[in-house]
């Protein structure tokens, strides 16, 4: 049976107070197992009526092997961005969240609106005009650790907190996205490395799945909203003072630093 109106605000709000005073909670499925995927997005959703924010995309969580086996979680979900996620100045304060777990990405934003539409394709996504850019994401779950169930990730927005974009690139015959290479640098050393191929085979894929999945609820993407397509590596933890680079090889990259 789907959670009463009043579970669903109570849920949300409890997990917003969560992220507000850094203060992690137990999962949301230890109290009510019978949530579903359903329940889940619906608590998200209202978490963010709840924050008052502006949208301003979305990440797609779980697109990459490495992430799905890290975390236990069987199949791609999505979360909302809002404005006061995007860092802009290049900062970070570590003390702002709980613990925080960042991944390198490959972000696309569309120049035009994309109509809602059912079994969309990427003839599509390129007649919107997208562009695509590094990106750092910044994961935060509001649980006492890293150890949910899927539908715990939903309601929790997929764990999104902070994002940092680096500068936008045309897409066009020739971008081949799915090869493109990240390299993941913390403090001067290369951690890890990955490869556009590992967001469900190409991140316009990725995309192309969130247009589909928006559309089963007649929504759609807007011109400017930017789409994290996932992590293209496992996630890693950070530690105060910490500086993260994503370089995409051979196109830019982004760096933030914790302080």
């Amino acid at each position: 049976m789907p959670l009463l109106l009043e579970q669903i605000s109570q849920l949300a709000q409890s997990l917003l107070d969560a992220e507000q005073r850094r203060a992690p909670i137990n999962k949301l499925s230890d109290q009510y197992p019978e949530i579903d995927e359903l329940d889940a997005y619906r608590i998200a959703h209202k978490k963010f009526e709840l924050r008052g924010q502006r949208k301003t995309g979305y990440k797609l969580g779980y697109t990459s092997e490495a992430m799905r086996r890290q975390m236990n979680i069987s199949s791609p979900n999505y979360g909302l961005l809002t404005e006061d996620q995007w860092v802009q100045a290049r900062e970070i304060e570590y003390d702002s969240l709980i613990h925080p777990l960042i991944e390198p990405e490959i972000a696309v934003f569309l120049g035009r609106d994309l109509p809602s539409q059912n079994n969309c394709t990427l003839e599509a996504i390129y007649a919107a005009e997208p562009k695509f850019m590094p990106a750092l994401e910044v994961c935060d779950t509001r649980y006492l650790n890293y150890q949910f169930k899927a539908v715990d990730n939903i309601a929790d927005n997929s764990s999104a907190a902070r994002y940092v974009l680096g500068s936008p690139v045309e897409i066009n015959d020739n971008a081949n996205l799915k090869d493109r290479a990240v390299e993941l640098w913390i403090d001067g050393e290369k951690v890890d490395a990955g490869i556009g191929s590992n967001a469900l085979g190409d991140p316009l894929w990725a995309v192309l799945w969130l247009v589909n999945r928006l559309a089963e609820q007649n929504e759609s993407l807007k011109a400017g909203e930017v789409v994290l397509t996932g992590g293209l590596t496992k996630g890693y933890l950070v530690k105060p003072g910490q500086q993260i680079t994503n370089k995409i090889k051979g196109v830019s990259e982004v760096t933030v630093q914790f302080v």
